[in-house]
């Protein structure tokens, strides 16, 4: 039997198919079957296309579309998986495998199935520890968050796949297991992408679950693709035990590696897919558990090792026969003749494919249930009440290389268009719409649709007004918007994904940024000194010890060194990283300028004096605040930052103190008496010195004014917090706050942009770093 293997399809079946029959011509053989390690976009229709999380512009109908209509048929037999590329709300209709087309079979969520006497297994989706144990809570349609999640492999699918025991003789899955590279000539991998390299030394490139199937079923082969790369390695399971040969292949382009094929030893054709008794047994003695919510799902209420459910499943196959239900059409195809929707149909349809599988099992059909509304925003923080991620992870995977090479395109794209003078005329145009915005969304749309031609037209609007500005200082007058436009166009599009990245594993991430900028700037001024590393540095006063953040700081700057290198500060990457951060934690949109120079300074012996402690009354707060070019009211504003972030026990200690019989008692009776008790819960006597606290008890991953509500109710976690609503001169902007949102984000907007300027370096002064931990010399 020839097996042909193929890396991302990305929807370019015509090209694949072409190639395979271009090889059996050359050859003189025959392929018998053809499996794809996904990313196969089957999309039908514009519809579809909805559902397919890629930029806009990259989405394309391709040539699935094709085939499902039935006006080609594919030449091969065709399996294939998911990957996080892919028309979900369709894959969703199949989650327990079935034919996407004639003679293209997709595997499901997650399956087993049998070609001739192979059997062949697979897991869809990209790993994501956020999400992991999370149930399948997603449902068409997708809101922004949730068509970034329906494709994340799931702790129940792989349960499922855990419990297969008969021999796997090929396995598919879209990211590569973690540690695979340990078995493969690694430093060749890295010569080619280099940015794996630090993913590869921290251990966090690659799938955790698909390494903890590696390690259970130990296929003869494994086959994956997602990081766009050719890569092999010879995997030996214990001293004499079994080899796993992987293999990870190319997306489908002009001289990439994206085809393997293999000859196994088989039973003689003609071959067919056919279902797997093993796993359908699985699947209908684990459905009852079917997590269709965020809840986890719950395995010790069903016996994993019933038998008679097996015995089952096979009379019921030689009943019927163990060929897959009949394809069936569910929604219009896509019609080339036709501008817009190729036809009207209403709602997301149940496969019948799906209903009669289930109905031979003798299951429910589940996949429309919806108990959470399908408009219920991401809650990090019942994430972290479910344990779904660890608390102190700070790594960044490689979550998407698709958007990795986009962007190298885009910036590509946008440097030309900058250098184009025939351009001029359009610039004018949109110039003149500009200045007519009148709602914030309007130019968001056109910062994300043109972002380097609202960058110019940007800087020209406000150029003037920050260099005319009397409280500016001659270095914060050089800083101008968009200061990368033409030098390094996506600059600011590098640093945002990386935040975001970032704080989609560890939702912790957006209070660690804010607390990094405030604890930089306010010591050298915004210039990146908190980031150098060595004896004496900022970093090695016991401040600054708990400080978090600098993981997400050096994958932003190893970014922008590939695409520009030397060029981006980091001084400005910890500014754009804590503005992103407050707006992905539901803070407001702010546009600040760039144009920082990274400091050569750093001293710890700078450090104590010139940042708040969290004992400070608001006169000593004011002095310091004023010392730095800023008001009461500045001081008020940015203070809401504490309405993110963890501080540790011994931040708020000196509120409490030891009874006779060692336990803490509140001594701060400006502290609320309930929310003292819970403090002390959490940070008892003998708590260990790294337990930290939400520091708004309420909505703590949430940038909202929750803060200033918490104060009016003393339940400030900080000395520092509690004293602003107790002093008149501060006590009514606390109590505006508190009862305007709205009021609170426009105030912290001009605020956060005086801290992002305080004590900047510009033009000669500084250096740009090429790397942030260290200065150049």
């Amino acid at each position: 039997m020839r097996i042909a293997v193929e890396g991302c399809m990305h929807g370019d079946l015509d090209t694949v198919y072409k190639t395979l029959q271009y090889a059996e011509k050359k050859h003189g053989f025959k392929i018998d079957l053809l499996l794809c390690c996904g990313d196969f976009q089957a999309v039908r229709n514009e519809e579809d296309l909805e559902s397919l999380n890629v930029p806009r512009k990259y989405r394309s109908m391709n040539s699935f579309w094709k085939y499902y209509s039935g006006e080609e048929l594919a030449p091969y037999p065709t399996i294939f998986i998911g990957g996080n590329h892919e028309a979900s709300n369709y894959l969703w209709e199949l989650y327990y495998g079935g034919w996407a087309a004639p003679n293209i079979y997709f595997l499901g969520f997650a399956g087993v199935v049998k070609f001739g006497n192979i059997r062949i297994g697979g897991l869809s989706g990209i790993y994501n520890s956020r999400n992991y144990y999370l149930g399948h809570h997603e449902r068409p349609p997708y809101n922004e968050s949730t068509i970034r999640s329906v494709y994340h492999v799931r702790e129940y699918d792989v349960q499922k796949l855990m419990q297969v025991e008969e021999p796997i003789d090929i396995f598919l899955s879209h990211d590569w297991p973690l540690g695979i590279t340990d078995y493969g000539k690694w430093e060749e991998l890295v010569r080619r992408k280099p940015y794996f390299k630090k993913e590869i030394q921290e251990r966090t490139l690659g799938s955790a679950a698909a390494a903890q199937l590696l390690e259970k079923l130990k296929p003869p082969y494994w086959f994956s693709a997602h990081l766009h790369c050719k890569f092999a390695a010879l995997v030996q399971h214990g001293e004499g035990g079994p080899l796993t040969k992987f293999l990870a292949l190319d997306k489908c382009l002009p001289g990439r590696p994206f085809l393997q094929i293999l000859e196994l030893e088989s039973e003689p054709g003609p071959y067919e897919i056919r279902y797997d008794e093993e796993w359908l047994a699985i699947t209908r003695r684990l459905n009852s558990i079917f997590p269709l919510t965020r809840k986890r799902a719950n395995f010790g209420t069903v016996d994993l090792l019933k038998e008679d459910c097996h015995q089952w499943v096979g009379s019921r196959l030689q009943e019927r026969g163990a060929n897959p239900f009949e394809f069936v059409r569910t929604v219009p195809c896509y019609n080339p003749s036709q501008s817009g929707s190729s036809g009207s149909f209403s709602g997301y349809p149940r496969n019948p494919q799906t209903e009669s599988f289930l109905q031979f099992l003798e299951l429910p059909y589940l996949l429309d249930n919806m108990s959470e509304p399908k408009d219920l925003s991401y809650s990090p923080a019942s994430l972290l009440q479910s344990g779904s991620f660890d608390d102190n992870s700070e790594a960044i995977p490689i979550d998407d290389v698709d958007e990795l090479e986009e962007l190298a395109e885009e910036v590509d794209d946008e440097e030309t268009m900058f250098s184009n003078k025939k351009k001029e005329s359009e610039i004018s145009r949109v110039y003149n719409y500009l200045l007519s915005t009148s709602t914030p969304r309007k130019a968001r749309t056109l910062m994300e649709r043109r972002p380097v031609v609202f960058s110019v037209l940007l800087f020209i609007v406000v150029l003037h007004s920050v260099a005319a500005s009397p409280s500016s200082s001659s270095s914060s007058a050089n800083l101008s918007f968009n200061f990368y436009a033409a030098s390094c166009p996506s600059a600011e599009f590098m640093v945002r994904n990386t935040v975001r990245s970032a704080s989609s594993v560890d939702p912790t991430i957006p209070g660690k940024l804010l607390r990094l900028l405030f604890h930089d700037c306010f010591v050298e001024g915004c210039d990146a000194s908190v980031l150098l590393q060595g004896n004496g540095t900022e970093q090695s006063d016991p401040a600054n010890r708990s400080l978090g953040g600098f993981s997400v700081i050096d994958s932003a700057k190893r970014v922008l060194e590939i695409f520009c290198p030397g060029t981006v500060s980091c001084a400005d990457i910890v500014a754009l990283a804590a503005r992103d951060a407050v707006e992905m934690a539901g803070g407001p949109a702010i546009q600040i300028p760039t144009g920082r120079r990274d400091g050569m300074v750093s001293a710890a012996s700078n450090v104590r004096s010139n940042i708040v402690d969290t004992s400070f009354s608001v006169d000593e707060m004011i002095k310091l605040f004023s010392s730095k070019g800023m008001s009461l009211n500045d001081l008020v504003t940015l203070s809401g930052a504490h309405t993110i972030g963890t501080a540790h026990c011994s931040a708020f200690s000196d509120r409490f103190q030891k009874d006779s019989k060692g336990k803490l008692t509140l001594i701060d009776t400006s502290l609320n008496s309930t929310y003292a008790d819970e403090l002390i819960k959490q940070c008892p006597a003998d708590s260990s010195p790294s337990v930290l606290v939400n520091n708004d008890p309420d909505t703590s991953f949430m940038f909202d004014n929750q803060y200033y509500r918490n104060l009016l109710s003393h339940r400030g976690l900080f000395q520092s917090d509690s004293v602003l609503f107790n002093d008149e001169r501060t006590r009514k902007q606390v109590e505006d706050f508190a009862n305007d949102q709205v009021g609170f984000f426009e105030s912290w907007g001009q605020s956060f942009f005086k801290l992002t300027i305080t004590g900047v370096k510009t033009g000669d002064e500084g250096e740009i770093r090429r790397s942030c931990s260290a200065t150049n010399m």
